[in-house]
């Protein structure tokens, strides 16, 4: 494995237990908390979490089939990508807490063989995310590197949003629009 790839891969795994270790002390009633301003509670956070790697599961499959290109959950609409980042943690509502981490866990082992077959082509292959553009106005491009540099901290964003949840006395109009929701 690249050494660049073996820091990434690393990172990943220490925030990975980082949020784990945050799980495993998570009072029953923190789960439906939700950060100020966000949509998710810290459920759908760890259900984003298990469905998030197979987006990335993806990606490296098309650039190691030789796509000079590839987009993120494989579309170029913004509108699409958002429904497709969202489905999972619709549909992973009802699954049970442990099940859900259980999940998390077995997606990202799934991935992590990848990374070994990554070389500096692969690397430097263009990564783009629908609705990201530059100052012109164009398709904002990322190489890999720098995508995966990103995923590396991923879980170290959603476990700071679950800290600032936890930390936020819940909202009353929150938990009943969480409640609904969920029923």
């Amino acid at each position: 494995m690249l050494p660049e790839v073996r820091v990434l891969l690393e990172r990943a795994r220490s925030a990975r237990l980082s949020l784990d270790g945050l799980f495993d002390v998570l009072p029953a009633d923190y789960w439906s908390r939700a950060e100020a301003g966000s949509r998710w509670d810290v459920r759908d956070q760890l259900a984003h979490i298990a469905s998030a790697d197979g987006m990335l599961r993806d990606l490296l499959r098309a650039v190691a089939s030789g796509q000079p290109v590839v987009w993120v959950g494989g579309t170029e609409d913004a509108a699409e990508l958002f429904a497709r980042r969202e489905a999972p943690v619709a549909e992973l509502a009802a699954v049970p807490l442990d099940r859900l981490r259980t999940l998390a866990s077995e997606t990202r082992a799934e991935i992590e063989p990848g990374f070994a077959t990554l070389n500096i082509a692969m690397l430097e292959a263009g990564v783009f995310i629908a609705g990201a553009v530059n100052r012109w106005g164009e398709p904002l491009r990322w190489e890999l590197r720098q995508y995966l540099a990103s995923w590396a901290s991923h879980d170290s964003a959603h476990e700071a949003s679950i800290r600032g949840a936890i930390a936020t006395t819940p909202d009353l109009s929150t938990v009943a629009l969480t409640q609904r929701r969920r029923s």
